[in-house]
């Protein structure tokens, strides 16, 4: 048969604790804080845009100096003038009144004169004074001189005016030979005119005779 169930134990009731009434805790009212001041927006620069620095050449690597040393030269002592012997000075006269000197211009042509032949040959002396031509002068105010002998030439003209003529405008025309009828030899025979006048005038001038 079966079995019935067991009846059920009521369960003893813990007697009820006395509560407590609970205390009530009072949160703290929240501080209201002031509000921060507000800033003002600040402007914002554009940053400037750097420029592309260009790109520095490159410098060839230059060799070392070659440091050299360096003496001192003692001062050099002055040195004394050579002596020398007093150089004459050609002084040219102005002539009377202060007069200016003669100015001599010259041409020579071998007119007859030629290699071998002892015929004259022909010079052309033009004498001013100032810009004014001096026609007053004769053969005797003229001094011829040759320099510079020619090869096979066996005597110079040297002073050896064989004909003189003034024209009278300041030309003076003169021939001349070689001294003790030596013949011509080719080459230029280059010679100094001298000329000086009455009232102590002076004047030079250079001359080539080219003879063939």
């Amino acid at each position: 048969m079966a079995k019935k169930p067991a009846p059920k134990k009521a369960s003893a009731k813990k007697p009820a604790a006395s509560k407590k009434p609970a205390v009530v805790k009072k949160k703290p009212l929240p501080v209201k804080k002031a509000p921060a001041p507000k800033k003002k927006p600040q402007a914002v620069k554009p940053k400037p845009v750097a420029k592309p620095v260009p790109a520095a050449p490159v410098k060839k690597a230059e060799p070392a100096p070659v440091l050299k040393p360096v003496f001192e030269a003692p001062a050099p002592k002055p040195a004394a003038p050579p002596a020398t012997a007093p150089v004459a000075k050609l002084v040219m006269k102005t002539g009377a009144g202060g007069a200016t000197a003669l100015t001599i211009a010259a041409q020579a042509s071998a007119g007859a004169a030629a290699n071998g032949n002892s015929h004259p040959a022909n010079i052309l002396v033009l004498v001013s004074s100032g810009g004014w031509p001096v026609t007053e002068l004769t053969k005797d105010h003229f001094t011829l001189m040759e320099y510079f002998e020619v090869p096979g030439q066996q005597a110079p003209f040297s002073n050896n005016i064989t004909s003189f003529r003034n024209v009278g405008t300041g030309a003076y025309l003169l021939q001349v030979k070689p001294i003790n009828g030596a013949p011509w030899r080719t080459g230029h025979h280059l010679a100094q005119i001298l000329v000086s006048s009455a009232d102590d005038r002076q004047g030079q001038g250079a001359v080539k005779l080219i003879i063939r």
